[in-house]
């Protein structure tokens, strides 16, 4: 088994962002959950794909898994309970210990992780440390073009992953601003298709994802009404909805989208500033400040 431990504070689209990338890796099962920790008994590849999602561990039996080399054991505490973690840690790595093994708790071979969970307890060996490092050096200041805007790659992670959509295929986004959804897209083996009305936009997202090392795309400016004529096709829709412009060119920008998707067969994924739109209602919401939430639609 497979213990995946969940990020942020809306475990409901971790799980949902957990299983849209299983999806797209062609895992056929879903991940089942238990509070802030996941399970599958598969094991899938690219899990640096993930965002919503700390660690990957292999399931281990205390009893008997005995570590090559050097190790650390790690308590994390998902309970509500008051724990003694070098206690644990200690209890751990003397079960655990050899006299080929050794303890090394800066730069350990293996790491050992035991989640407490409010009615057991889970032990893993690290597969996959998903660094939150290799998204903040992404984030909108620090690219070369950037908009006040624009959105967090994480986010733009997650709708990449919602998505369903796999390596080798491609997405649309018909209002691309400076980039933020086709960079992640890219770094993720999906060929990236961007639309923006704004040629300075357009640049600027093609400065962007050269510079992250996305150079396999097709960017272009245009109107969301011209999508179809502009591009050949695409397996799924992803985009931030504009919102905070003058309301009138909004209102056309969200109503020309809606028409647009009406049409398209494959998996729709899009963000927008309010909980209901059209006949659709939106699957999640995401708190950024006291002033603005924001809402995930998947169709």
């Amino acid at each position: 088994m497979y213990i995946y431990r969940l990020a942020g504070e809306n475990m409901d689209l971790a799980e949902a962002e957990l299983n849209g990338f299983l999806e797209a890796v062609g895992e056929d099962e879903k991940a089942s959950r238990e509070d802030r920790l996941a399970f599958t008994q598969s094991h899938p590849k690219q899990l640096k794909r993930l965002a919503l999602t700390h660690e990957v561990t292999e399931e281990i039996d205390p009893e008997e898994f005995r570590p090559e080399g050097s190790y650390a054991v790690r308590v994390k505490n998902l309970s509500d309970k008051e724990i003694e973690k070098e206690e644990i840690e200690s209890e751990i790595g003397q079960k655990i210990s050899t006299d080929e093994n050794s303890v090394n708790l800066e730069d350990p071979e293996t790491t050992v992780k035991v989640y407490i969970t409010e009615v057991k307890r889970f032990y893993g060996k690290l597969i996959e440390d998903i660094s939150r490092n290799l998204f903040e050096q992404r984030s909108n200041e620090k690219r070369p073009y950037s908009s006040p805007i624009s959105m967090d790659p994480v986010l733009a992670r997650v709708l990449v992953n919602l998505s369903e959509t796999s390596a080798g295929e491609s997405i649309l986004d018909p209002f691309c601003g400076t980039g933020g959804i086709l960079i992640e897209a890219g770094l993720c083996g999906i060929m990236p298709k961007g639309l923006d009305i704004q040629e300075e936009m357009v640049e600027g997202s093609k400065e962007n994802l050269n510079n992250y090392g996305v150079i396999n795309f097709d960017i272009k400016e245009g109107d969301i009404s011209e999508a179809n004529e502009l591009f050949d096709e695409y397996n799924a829709v992803i985009s931030d909805l504009p919102y905070g412009k003058a309301s009138k060119q909004e209102n056309k920008a969200v109503e020309k989208f809606m028409e647009f998707i009406e049409e398209f067969d494959g998996k729709t994924v899009f963000m927008y500033n309010k909980a209901s739109l059209g006949d659709y209602e939106a699957d999640f919401e995401v708190y950024v400040h006291k002033n603005l939430t924001r809402y995930i639609y998947v169709i």
